[in-house]
């Protein structure tokens, strides 16, 4: 039996093929498509859209259908995989994004925040680098083993994790993590507000935690409720982004 995350696996590289095969990948690529969905009557938001490419959810078939017209692919490949990319008889030729140069480049992580009613620091994601390079050998030091693709930044503001993230910092997500791995700080959605806060898992119950005490702990999240809650990575490390003047 297939299991469901890697259908969603499967369908987030056939749709990032389509996307660089008709020239519209790269930066930025959420709000394009939320642009042409709209112009096809279908309203969706990016953080809707990053899960499509990031192996968080599958559309369904009618954004499927509008999906497959704005790229030019076959609905059926893109949903199932099945038959050619195109009516041509053009094969699907999947493969990893990566550079092919001697640096190991880490790209900011491209969502938007929107802010619900109620939510606790959604505005949490801004944008003030476009991407970092290390050498190899500072990022093995840094990174360990993992690649550049699985690698994010995002820059964070607002103080609900001073102590540990002062606002302005650079934080570095795995962002090959999609689920809960242990007790640590994660980047995550909650509905359509962006967060970043620390995840401890009490039963089957999800803790979320600031750590400037002056914010309260948020109530646990039900099992029930976890289909609310899409993991953009784990936070693995971060580094201050202050200008000092000298002179």
């Amino acid at each position: 039996m297939v299991k469901k995350d890697d259908l969603k696996e499967e369908f987030s590289k056939r749709l990032t093929a389509a996307c660089l095969d008709a020239g519209v990948g790269g930066r930025g690529l959420p709000g394009r498509m939320r642009a042409a969905l709209k112009k096809s009557g279908i309203s969706i938001s990016e953080p809707g859209i990053w899960k499509w490419l990031n192996a968080g959810s599958i559309p369904d078939p009618t954004n499927i259908l509008a999906l497959s017209r704005w790229l030019n692919v076959r609905a059926e490949w893109l949903e199932y995989g099945r038959g050619p990319m195109r009516d041509s008889g053009q094969p699907a030729v999947i493969t990893d994004i990566s550079d092919a140069t001697d640096t190991f480049k880490i790209d900011v992580l491209d969502i938007a925040v929107s802010a619900g009613p109620g939510s606790v620091n959604s505005y949490e994601f801004i944008e003030i680098v476009r991407s970092i390079e290390y050498s190899p050998e500072e990022a093995k030091q840094m990174f360990g083993n993992r690649t550049a693709t699985d690698i994010k930044i995002i820059n964070v503001r607002g103080d609900s994790m001073t102590g540990t993230i002062e606002p302005g910092d650079l934080l570095f997500v795995d962002t090959s993590i999609h689920s809960f791995d242990g007790d640590g700080i994660y980047a995550f959605l909650y509905d359509d507000t962006a967060h970043v806060k620390r995840l401890q898992k009490i039963k089957d119950k999800l803790l979320v935690l600031s750590d400037n005490k002056a914010y309260h702990p948020w109530d646990l999240i039900e099992r029930e409720e976890m289909n609310r809650v899409f993991i953009y990575g784990k936070v693995i490390g971060s580094m201050p982004q202050t200008y000092r003047r000298h002179g």
